[in-house]
């Protein structure tokens, strides 16, 4: 996929110290001249230069020279994590309903960072069981309840969503949780996450913020969103009425901590996981310069090392969002930063 260099390791050593292997100058070498020509070199001669090329060699494999190069690969978080994942289904009383959440936990992992997942308006949690397995089976323990107040027939409250979501995460034992979202589900994200102390991160998988809705006030998420102190990311797609033309970023830009990509050719259903056709009947984008199998792997890559970022859980997850992550989807025109 992507190579890291020394240098670009160090370029983010504001987040990560760059450590591991000192570089330092070899000293100059002098190679023996013979001014008589090439034909009247010693074989002692052209044995002394064969010697020295070995152990120059030698010092690029150990990191001898200081123009060494060091090439390796970035965290492919597009493919299943390292974990296998057990899921739980639970019940619990929060304000205003009985909750209904699973809980997808990492195997061999004592005490996983906690993600609290929520989705979309009128959608359900089955549209974001992908998400948690994934995110999961990467070290973290996600719970994923289907939120009470988004019901057409008996209200619908963002607010009391988040709320419900923060009081998930607290009836749970985390103590520094992730909260993300897609659609009106990361909305929910963000107002737990201003709430909750706790909050180590925010990731929004095309939010949306409410506007023109009926018996709903608009922007409310504008009201919680300055509140968010803590490192919050954002993977949205191109502007639809199904992402309410993507006013979600505004709320992203009110926090002080923000990173943004929109993922080119992306509509509102490719951030489900496994989606359907009540979404693509409504959502799909009619035309797209990128297809499926070129957008898929850059949203999963972006939202998993997001959520590792966060939680703490690897290195790698800040450096898919950096500059040696993301320049060759910058060049291809699949993504743009905002």
């Amino acid at each position: 996929m992507k190579v890291r260099t020394l240098a670009s390791l160090c370029l983010i050593s504001t987040l990560y110290a760059c450590g591991g292997m000192q570089v330092t100058n070899s000293p100059d070498k002098e190679y023996p001249i013979d001014t008589t020509g090439e034909e009247a070199q010693s074989e002692d001669t052209e044995s002394e230069i064969d010697n020295i090329e070995d152990e120059e060699e030698e010092a690029v494999d150990t990191g001898g020279s200081a123009e060494t190069e060091v090439d390796a690969p970035l965290t492919d978080f597009s493919q299943t994590g390292p974990h296998a994942v057990t899921v739980q289904d639970r019940t619990v009383s929060v304000t205003g309903c009985n909750i209904n959440y699973d809980i997808y936990t990492p195997q061999g992992i004592t005490d996983p960072p906690t993600v609290v997942l929520g989705h979309g308006f009128a959608r359900g949690s089955s549209v974001m069981v992908g998400w948690a397995e994934h995110f999961s089976s990467w070290g973290v323990e996600v719970l994923l309840p289907t939120l009470c107040h988004y019901n057409v027939l008996t209200g619908v409250d963002h607010e009391m969503n988040g709320q419900n979501m923060k009081e998930l995460a607290a009836l749970h034992g985390s103590t520094s949780t992730v909260y993300a979202g897609h659609s009106a589900g990361g909305l929910a994200a963000i107002i737990a996450a201003a709430q909750d102390s706790g909050t180590v991160g925010v990731l929004g998988l095309d939010a949306t913020d409410t506007e023109g809705v009926p018996g709903v006030d608009d922007f409310i998420g504008r009201e919680y969103a300055g509140d968010v102190s803590c490192p919050s990311f954002s993977v949205m797609g191109e502007p639809s009425t199904c992402n309410s033309n993507n006013n979600g970023l505004e709320l992203f830009k009110a926090m002080p901590e923000y990173r943004a990509i929109q993922v080119m050719s992306a509509d509102h259903c490719d951030f489900e996981s496994p989606t359907d056709f009540v979404c693509e009947m409504s959502c799909e984008a009619s035309t797209a310069e990128y297809s499926d199998e070129e957008i898929r792997p850059v949203i999963v890559s972006l939202a998993t090392a997001a959520i590792v970022s966060l939680a703490g859980v690897s290195e790698d997850g800040t450096l898919v969002w950096a500059d040696v992550g993301i320049s060759d989807w910058i060049e291809e025109g699949l993504i743009q930063e905002k």
